[in-house]
């Protein structure tokens, strides 16, 4: 249980759960199988180096297995890489995800809220260690353009800064502007992956952290011992070689977040552009409390610092969901509107 005030999405007791965002396609067949034969093996302790594990991702993501640091799914190694800058000054690209903010600050650090790449430029110059920049971004699913990912980059090199880049959603991105080992090709840079949400692995918890081998080892320390489990490290081998659902995904994913926008746009809502599975848009202060009353849960976004919404609006994400939920969330929409 979470003590602090912040919700991150997901309701139970929702019919239809558009709070979370998480591939539309569900588990695979192939990583449900690999999970069950992995509980025959659950009395033995898991691969503490993921040896497995991180040649899959290797593969995948086209990295030495060396530069690849395995963790129980991408917070725990946003808190590992705080741990390990403990006390620092960092930069975080805003509105934006708040664990980066809150792991500076769980370890005596300050986290300085900026808005627009200039202004995280201006800070990696005026002493922050570290950017956290999210692409493509939650809650707004915007992704950075080449040149402003390269620049900050090179600021951020030139002043023995790092730039942490949380990539979790990238691989909903069709035809990106730019690779992760070119990116992870310039000094400085970690690149933050992970399986759970492009390959609905919430419930398992698995993540990664790209980049050099000396920086990771100093994070690994701060890690647990066995962190990431026998069932996590299965489900992870046979999701990173599915290429066939990462291209269905994709696929999904387009097609539906046009539905869901014009979806919006007809309910008289205004959802930003997006390059991930999710949108975001301003509408009624009290439109979520009206759609949990049919049972659909959208997220509220009242934790996303620097997002400011009008007087009486809120700001709300939903989740790309499958076609016959997405169907349902139109209906709904279009009845609250008849109100």
């Amino acid at each position: 249980m979470r003590f602090s005030e912040d919700k991150h999405g997901g309701d139970p007791c929702a019919e239809y759960d558009f709070s979370v965002n998480i591939s539309p396609l569900g588990m695979s067949g192939a990583v449900f199988d690999a999970c069950v034969s992995a509980l025959g093996r659950a009395d033995r302790y898991p691969d503490p180096y993921c040896t497995a594990l991180r040649a899959a991702l290797s593969a995948k993501e086209g990295v030495p297995a060396e530069n690849i640091l395995a963790g129980n799914g991408a917070a725990e190694l946003i808190y590992a890489y705080a741990a390990a800058h403990a006390g620092e000054r960092a930069a975080v690209l805003s509105p934006t995800f708040s664990e980066y903010a809150n792991a500076v600050h769980a370890f005596g650090g300050k986290a300085e809220h900026v808005y627009g790449f200039s202004a995280a430029e201006r800070a990696v110059r005026g002493g922050a260690s570290t950017v956290f920049v999210c692409a493509p971004n939650n809650p707004d699913g915007g992704m950075p353009s080449r040149k402003e990912i390269f620049s900050l980059a090179c600021t951020c090199a030139e002043y023995g800064s790092t730039l942490f880049v949380d990539a979790c959603f990238y691989d909903f991105v069709d035809e990106p502007a730019f690779t992760l080992p070119e990116l992870l090709a310039l000094q400085n840079v970690l690149v933050l992956q992970a399986l759970t949400k492009s390959c609905a692995l919430a419930g398992v918890r698995l993540g990664y952290l790209m980049g050099d081998a000396a920086v990771l080892r100093e994070i690994s320390v701060k890690l647990q011992p066995w962190n990431v489990s026998a069932l996590a490290q299965a489900a992870g081998v046979a999701a990173a070689v599915d290429t066939k659902y990462f291209e269905r995904m994709r696929e999904t994913v387009r097609t539906e977040r046009a539905f869901l926008e014009q979806t919006l746009r007809r309910a008289g809502y205004a959802p930003r552009p997006s390059r991930a599975n999710f949108l975001l848009f301003e509408g009624e202060e009290d439109l979520a409390a009206r759609l949990k009353e049919r049972g659909i849960a959208i997220r509220i976004c009242t934790d996303f610092v620097g997002l400011t919404p009008a007087e009486g609006k809120q700001y709300y994400r939903i989740g790309v969901r499958p076609h016959a939920e997405n169907e349902a969330l139109a209906a709904a929409l279009s009845e609250e509107k008849k109100r």
